[in-house]
This record gives C-alpha cells, structure tokens and sequence, in this order.
C-alpha cells in the first residue's frame, strides 16, 4: 500500500535515486521498481540497529512509512539531514519534519495516508497507484512451475490464498475455501493453486485435506518473487485480507476478497478489478485478532457468494 510513495518521489525528485530499507520477508516486492536504486534488507534485533548505523551520512532525505516510533528511530540513527513521518507515538524528537495532519487523512484508504507523507515536501499533483513489476524471465519461469506441476494451460488458473499473519478473525474456514475450488474445479475445469508464505502453510495444507480433487499447494515452497510469478498468470485470487491479497492487485490481477474483523474501506484491495466480500455487523470492523461470539461476520460468508463473485472474474474475456 506504500507503493505509490516511491513514483511520488520520483516525480517530485527526478534526479535522486532511491533506496528501500525493508525486513527480509518484503525486500524482494521492490526489485526491479522503476526509480529504485537499492534495496538495504535489515534484519531483527541488534543487527538491525548496526545496520541503520553504518548507513549514517548516505541519505539526504529519509521517509518513516510506519507510524512506529522504532521506524523514526531507525531514520536518525541513519543521521539523514532531512527525517520525514507522522507525529505519532512520541517520536516526533526523531524527526525534522513531524506531519500533524494524520488525523484529516481518517477514513481514506490508507494508499492516501502514505501518499500524504509527500505533502510534507510539496503539494501533490499527481497520483500514481500501487504497481508491481514481474520480468519476462519471472514470468517465463512462473508459467513453466505451474505446467511442470500439472495444471491444463489451456483451462484458467484460480489462486487460494487461506492465510493471514492478523489471527483468525481475518481467516475465512478452510473448509470452504475447499469448497470453492470444488465448484470452480467441475464448473471451469480450473487449476487450482494454493498460495502463502510459511506461515500459512496449516491453513494452505488443510484446504489440501479437505478438498475432493488436486491442488497445488506452493504455500511456504517459493520465494517472494516466484509467488509473484505465479500471482501473474492467475485469472483471480481468492483471498482473505492478507499482504498477497494487495500484491495481487499491484499485478493488476483480479481478487476476490473476503473480510472479516478489518476495514475493506481503509486496507482493501486498491483496485476496480476486485470483488469484496464483508458482512457489515454492528460490530465491525472491531479489528481484533480474535472472537469470542464465533466470527460471525466470517461466518455469515457463504461458497455461494464466494463462488458468484470468483464466476464473475472467470468468465470475463480477455
């Protein structure tokens, strides 16, 4: 969702180059990002912080995307001349330039919350959406994964994304992600991929179990990069609320996605190409991890409309 920040950047500084610093799991979404001059990959605990020291004196200008006083942190032990973040969490000492207009930004997606940290350098005049890039060799070697595997390149290729890092209370049940495989399976003669880093590899293996025919199962079995890879090929995502839910859409692929306990209003799939699927309830979005009266806002998510909204997608040309 920070994506748009960086041809942001670039429109408003030609000339400069750009480095991302990011944690292992997310450094490899920003290879081959036009305008991106390096990606610095730190890691936890004190190596993070020797990190972040030895890169002092080599920045002109450092962005703190999250609210995080340790981001903020992380930006002045750099000794950047020009700090840039929202006030928030008592780290606004850590900064030269502290944004207080966070609060104007409520109830906008938070595309614009990111993007409003450019305001802090000059007004916005253009927008540019999130974007994710796959080589042609990516690609090349992503479709060929998938035909090794077995899957018909002649019939469409749906993705199952059962996973999610938040708690359950964003994991739509497994069993019924199984179902809707079956019906897009009988129905379109669909390959079905299932999709997730290793965390989601219960969830993925489950769907596995509980399925009546084959899936592919690459939860936890591929990097960052051939995830995409295969994310590319695929007709349409079913996902929960999840990071591959918004690198799908970075893709430019078509989601269906299903949301429980969060707000598909601030962190949805930012894209015309999605179908969301929440239930409304008195008590949501509560964001909590977790339910004590049973998820009923996941709960209340039928195979059928699941299915409908997957058909849409699959049957659309082109």
């Amino acid at each position: 969702m920070g994506l748009p920040v960086l041809p942001g950047l670039n429109h408003l500084f030609p000339a400069a180059q750009l480095s991302i610093l990011a944690v292992p799991r997310v450094a490899p979404l920003y290879a081959g990002q036009p305008g991106v001059a390096e990606v610095i990959s730190y890691p936890a605990g004190q190596k993070k912080w020797r990190t972040l020291w030895g890169l002092r004196g080599k920045f002109d200008l450092a962005l703190a995307l999250p609210n995080s006083l340790e981001s903020a942190l992380g930006l002045w032990l750099t000794r950047s001349p020009h700090r840039l973040g929202y006030a928030a969490n008592g780290r606004s000492s850590c900064l030269t330039t502290a944004l207080k207009s966070r609060r104007r930004l409520k109830g906008l997606h938070q595309v614009f919350y990111y993007v409003g940290l450019l305001e802090g350098l000059a007004p916005v005049t253009h927008f540019f959406p999130p974007s994710l890039q796959v080589s042609a060799a990516e690609g090349a070697a992503g479709k060929e994964l998938l035909i090794s595997a077995g899957l018909n390149p002649g019939r469409p290729w749906v993705g199952l994304a059962p996973g999610a890092a938040y708690g359950p209370a964003k994991r739509w049940p497994a069993e019924r992600f199984a179902a809707v495989g079956e019906l897009l399976r009988k129905e379109f003669q669909a390959g079905l991929v299932l999709l997730g880093g290793p965390g989601d590899q219960e969830a993925a293996a489950e769907v596995q179990h509980r399925g009546q025919g084959p899936f592919l199962n690459l939860a936890g079995k591929t990097t960052l990069r051939q995830a995409l890879a295969v994310l590319s090929h695929l007709k349409v995502l079913i996902t929960n609320d999840s990071g591959l839910m918004h690198v799908a859409t970075a893709l430019g692929v078509p989601v269906v996605a299903i949301f429980g306990s969060t707000d598909p209003w601030a962190t949805g799939p930012f894209t015309h190409r999605a179908t969301i699927i929440h239930h409304h309830l008195p008590c949501s979005p509560c964001l909590e991890r977790t339910c004590s009266v049973g998820y009923p806002c996941l709960a209340g998510i039928t195979v059928a409309e699941v299915a409908a909204a997957a058909r849409t997608w699959l049957e659309e040309k082109g």
